[in-house]
């Protein structure tokens, strides 16, 4: 079984209106400032549409996220229950994540445990950045301990324009394809070295794009911990906010391969730190392999000709996503 775990759809008042020059979903265009954008059209809320790229590709279930809001809490609702109803209708080929502003205080956390206990949601789907606030500003804890609470995991989808990074903006597109991907591997890490799994051992994270491509630096941060002391504890100004050496927090994430299209170098180069037993199969669609579908079975049938361990190609591709969802495939 093939396990999609970053599919994003949207509410047709997100889409707009026509069609892109290519004929795709998604269209990316430059405006002012040097900055790419992207549009999102009518197809990207079409389920029908949704359910045929899954048949041309071979996935068998996607687990559906959103991916931006304007709308604020009230818009969040208005995608959970269409998700709800999409997930309702079609039981055997999607789930649904639900989305919650987290440092929305009690309206957003009713929200949640609405959308889990009442809607079904399997998860909750959250960004690098919270109103500014990274995953390990103590802003966040309330949110955490609702989410342990509800027994669910978390999805960690990239923040489309993170601040604090605005030396790659360019002329060309660099700022759009790495500045995102960088936040990512900061708030990866943030997340081992910050107190979230000290303070709630049991959540479960699952980090989107294999972490921005985290694993190429845990070599030099090894090696700085070293420089500096004994170890990972000598790594804090003043008290450590983990009590384990910090690999130990970094192994209880899960990481998703999207977001580089066929990118079976970057999955090669991930397993190098990243367990194959951590990872779940993802296409990010439609942002990658819009209308593309042999693409994806020529990364699927990539991760299956990997020299990995008897039944871990079949672990990333739909095993450890059924684990983690508590799916009763039978």
């Amino acid at each position: 079984m093939i396990i999609d775990f970053e599919h994003h759809i949207y509410l047709p008042e997100q889409t707009v209106s026509g069609k892109s020059k290519s004929g795709k979903m998604t269209e990316r265009h430059w405006e002012e400032k040097d900055k790419l954008r992207i549009r999102i059209f009518k197809d990207a809320s079409d389920v029908d549409r949704y359910r045929q790229f899954m048949d041309d590709a071979g996935i068998d279930m996607a687990v559906l996220t959103a991916n931006s809001f304007t709308g604020g809490l009230a818009q969040m609702k208005r995608w959970n229950n269409f998700c709800a109803e999409i997930v309702k209708d079609n039981p055997s080929r999607f789930v649904g994540f639900a989305c919650v502003p987290p440092l929305g205080g009690k309206p957003a956390l009713e929200e949640l445990e609405r959308a889990v206990k009442e809607l079904g949601m399997k998860g909750v789907h959250i960004w690098t950045r919270s109103d500014g606030c990274h995953l390990d500003d103590r802003e966040m804890w309330s949110f955490y301990a609702k989410v342990a609470e509800l027994n669910v995991p978390i999805d960690v989808h990239v923040t489309l324009e993170p601040s604090g990074l605005d030396a790659i903006h360019s002329s060309y597109g660099l700022y759009y394809v790495l500045a995102r991907e960088f936040d990512m591997a900061i708030s990866t890490l943030r997340l081992c070295l910050g107190g979230v799994l000290e303070d709630f051992p049991d959540l479960v994270f699952i980090i989107n794009h294999l972490g921005g491509g985290v694993s190429s630096v845990i070599d030099r941060l090894d090696a700085y911990m070293d420089y500096l002391g004994s170890g990972w504890d000598s790594f804090y100004l003043g008290r450590p906010l983990i009590s384990r050496p910090w690999k130990e927090y970094w192994d209880k994430l899960y990481f998703n391969v999207a977001g580089r299209e066929v990118g079976i170098v970057s999955l090669k180069c991930a397993l190098n730190n990243i367990k194959p037993e951590r990872l779940v199969f993802g296409t990010d669609w439609p942002f990658n392999y819009d209308y593309r579908p042999q693409a994806v079975k020529s990364f699927t049938e990539a991760i299956r000709k990997l020299d990995l361990p008897a039944g871990s190609a079949e672990a990333i591709l739909g095993g450890t996503a059924t684990r983690i969802l508590g799916l009763d495939i039978s």
